[in-house]
């Protein structure tokens, strides 16, 4: 065994065997490591106890990491906290650590899988935006479940993949995608399933990015983006209210946390003027408190920026691709043995990392290995299947009057037209390709199946629209011609638009084509956040060229969030337009079988599309000058997305929660009924306070009221319909509320006048605000008004509920 000298040495010199990259030298960083006084800490009263617990292999996980710790020696539990030399192809993991009674060594391997592993080998799923655009809790779950089963079959034992923030407070932010909605009642719902699917098949599942980190400019101080060097002076501080927080930003991590999430990741920035991951009010007080959170907490790559402050700050792991951004290890050790930290701080730390190890028994899991093939059957399929059920018609004229639009009506002819059809090209396209860099975010030629960065996957294979197209034509009766158009393409940097030299080779095609189906798209990444809500490359002038000359042209659009379509959408040629969002390898396929009437489109917007760039809310996005910690002011509160359109009285483009169908649907029959009933967390109950007339009570997540109505389907064909329960406080409650918001569900699928009851549960937390004054949820009296819609702002039923 080394002693404490040598093992410090040993981890002193690991650090400095793989430096980073050189930063550039932008601003001077803060190094400085030792406050004049330590800052105040309850990392004592967060530790982790068995209180709350409701699971018994959780309680046995939680009793058995606390036996392991206590057997290991100083310099284990220091080696542990420090970063393993060879990360195996893990985004980042922990040193090797042998537990006594004779089991074999681990390091517990963490890995980016938000739409699927970051692996040549493995399934590339729609994007979390467009599992949210489903609004099927069971294709969501089956979703988590096969990226997690990719993920064990890998040998990862934890997936850095359920992305509960940014929810996506501004359109311009880069990677709201990432996320399920800027609707905390869906968001939550996404979080909460793929936590439980992802930790059903034996991995831990993260939540990230706690909390705040709502855009992606100076996230980690660097005006330039990327992702490895930090300035922790320049990155910017969120200033969010005690109430804004609770009822809108923590509300989605609150349901992962409740569904026994075993790891949550701290945000780079700043909030309220602490870093997140040093954060003693974010970190101790609300996840490990007053959340009773059962897991660990790990840095975002390099978002440790000092030893004391995180370890008291309630950070357990710092994960970062180089040993010497590890502000842990040989420095916790170092920190600990002259005094300034507690003996024993470490020691809930590592029970944190090694509870879920425990309670999800992954020293099951084969040993790591991102070469292995674990695509399969089943992953293909469910990708496919959340592919077509995100498909969401927006502008369709198809009636009894005009066979223009949707679905395709046994076309002769049909030419789709834009880069965005067909993959991107491969290799050298000429001797000039080096004159030009277009940087990802501005002019991605071709299909775009998936965002970019660390959410981003690689493809196995592309079936892109193009292919798609020509392979579901070939099953027609008659087979139909499928005809391609695509812009020129920029990297060799002499042409720099939608159309190129070749118009006159479109007119011609256009001339002959029964319809046009053009397809644009817009880019999002990691880095850096969207300079437009145009698609891209010129994308607004290629409509309107093919619809100025064809009379049925259909444009589908694939991105991240909204696009501006004012420059086209009332165009009376574009007969139809359909969203794809990131429809991951099976988008092409997907979008084929919704425009061919194969799937009846069922998915449903998880934000707002304006009229006009300018109705959004412009104050909601910080583009400010580099400066010392510079503030963003969450001034706008709960009113983002919809509900910042309702408070103003501005008519969107298209509301939230909307989506077409090629059946039509009634509701009816709104009922609300009390229905007390105890609902328990999946792993163990929040300290959460709840007060009833001023008084604190029990049962903050029980179920209340059931709401009860019957959805039908009045059309010709069989679909899907989203029943949408919406409620709207009482006059006089004591917060700011929206004009209405989301508090339930549901997804039948008719079959031509088949009708179905559905059920929404209101919990108690449902109908609560958050209380200042008391430090907790407070249940508001008064006349609640429920709306039952298709969206929004499509209302078919409203009922009222005194409480």
């Amino acid at each position: 065994m080394l002693a404490k000298s040598s093992v410090l040495l040993a981890l002193a010199a690991a650090a400095t065997a793989a430096p980073a990259p050189a930063s550039p030298q932008l601003a001077a960083r803060d190094t400085s490591d030792k406050p004049a006084t330590l800052p105040e800490s309850h990392w004592k009263e967060a530790r982790l106890t068995t209180d709350g617990f409701n699971s018994d292999k959780w309680i046995n996980g939680f009793e058995k990491a606390k036996a392991v710790v206590a057997g290991l020696t100083f310099e284990q539990k220091m080696n542990f906290t420090a970063l393993g030399a060879d990360a195996g192809g893990c985004s980042t993991r922990t040193y090797p650590l042998t537990p006594g009674d004779g089991e074999k060594p681990f390091q517990l391997c963490a890995g980016d899988a938000t739409a699927g592993l970051t692996s040549r080998y493995s399934t590339q799923f729609p994007a979390p935006i467009s599992a949210a655009a489903t609004w099927s809790r069971d294709l969501i779950y089956a979703r988590a479940s096969a990226i997690g089963k990719e993920n064990a079959d890998v040998g990862i034992d934890t997936s850095i993949s359920v992305v509960a923030g940014p929810l996506g407070r501004s359109p311009w932010g880069g990677r709201s995608w990432e996320g399920f909605s800027s609707e905390p009642f869906l968001a939550g719902e996404g979080v909460r399933l793929s936590v439980e699917g992802i930790q059903d098949q034996g991995v831990t599942a993260m939540l990230k990015h706690y909390i705040g980190n709502e855009q992606e400019w100076l996230r980690i101080g660097d005006p330039n983006g990327g992702y490895y060097f930090h300035f922790a002076n320049q990155t910017y501080d969120s200033q969010i209210d005690e109430a804004t927080l609770h009822e809108l930003y923590l509300a989605p991590f609150v349901e992962g946390v409740r569904s026994g999430s075993g790891a949550a990741m701290c945000a780079d920035s700043l909030i309220n003027g602490n870093y997140s991951c040093e954060s003693d009010s974010l970190l101790n007080q609300i996840l490990k408190i007053e959340l009773n959170f059962v897991g660990y907490v790990s840095s975002d790559f390099g978002a440790a920026y000092t030893t004391i402050g995180s370890a008291l700050g309630g950070l357990d792991w710092v994960a970062y691709a180089f040993e010497s951004g590890n502000k842990f290890g040989a420095l916790l050790a170092a920190e600990i043995e002259n005094g300034t930290l507690p003996a024993d701080i470490a020691d809930d730390k590592i029970i944190r990392m090694l509870t879920p190890y425990y309670a999800l028994n992954q020293s099951s899991l084969p040993d790591v290995d991102y070469n292995r093939y674990v695509a399969n059957e089943w992953s293909t399929e469910i990708a496919r299947k959340v592919a077509e059920e995100s498909m969401t018609l927006l502008k369709n004229v198809r009636s009894t009057n005009d066979t223009r639009g949707l679905p395709l009506n046994k076309p002769r002819d049909l030419l789709l037209v834009g880069s965005s059809a067909a993959p991107a090209p491969y290799g050298y396209l000429s001797n000039l390709h080096d004159i030009t860099y277009y940087a990802p975010g501005n002019d991605y030629h071709g299909w775009v199946p998936d965002g970019f960065g660390a959410a981003g996957s690689p493809l196995p294979y592309a079936i892109d629209p193009l292919n798609a197209f020509v392979a579901r034509g070939q099953k027609e009766d008659r087979p139909v011609a499928v005809d391609y158009f695509a812009q020129d393409d920029p990297s060799a940097g002499w042409v720099f638009t939608a159309l190129g030299e070749n118009v006159s080779y479109l007119d011609t095609k256009l001339s002959y084509a029964s319809t046009a189906v053009v397809f644009v798209s817009a880019v999002a990444m990691e880095a850096f956040d969207r300079t437009s809500l145009d698609v891209q490359y010129d994308g607004d002038r290629l409509i309107k060229h093919v619809a100025d000359r064809h009379n049925d042209t259909i444009v589908v659009v694939t991105a991240p969030g909204p696009v501006d379509m004012s420059a086209w959408h009332d165009h009376e040629n574009v007969t139809s337009v359909v969203y794809a969002y990131y429809s991951g390898q099976e988008g092409g396929h997907a979008i084929a079988a919704a425009l061919f009437g194969d799937v009846n489109p069922s998915g449903k917007l998880p934000f707002t599309i304006a009229k006009e760039v300018s109705d959004y809310d412009t104050g909601a996005y910080w583009n400010g000058s580099v400066a010392f910690q510079p503030k963003v002011n969450f001034t706008e509160g709960l009113f983002i997305d919809y509900k910042y359109f309702d408070k103003k009285g501005i008519e969107p483009l298209y509301e939230f929660g909307y989506g077409g169908s090629y059946s039509t649907f009634e509701m009816s029959d709104l009922a609300v009924a009390a229905n007390a009933t105890k609902v328990p967390a999946l792993v163990r109950e929040t300290n959460e306070k709840f007060f009833v007339d001023g008084k604190q009570t029990s049962g903050l997540y029980d179920v209340a009221y059931t709401v009860t109505a019957s959805v039908k389907n009045t059309g010709d064909v069989a679909g899907a319909e989203v029943a949408q329960l919406y409620l709207s406080f009482p006059d006089g409650t004591p917060n700011k509320m929206p004009v209405r918001s989301l508090r339930g569900f549901a997804k039948p699928f008719l079959q031509p006048g088949a009708s179905e009851n559905v059920a929404f549960q209101l919990r108690n937390k449902d109908l609560a605000v958050w209380s200042v004054k008391l430090g907790g949820w407070m249940l508001p009296r008064g006349d609640f008004k429920l709306a039952l819609g298709s969206s929004s702002r499509k209302v078919a039923a409203t009922t009222t509920l005194t409480v």
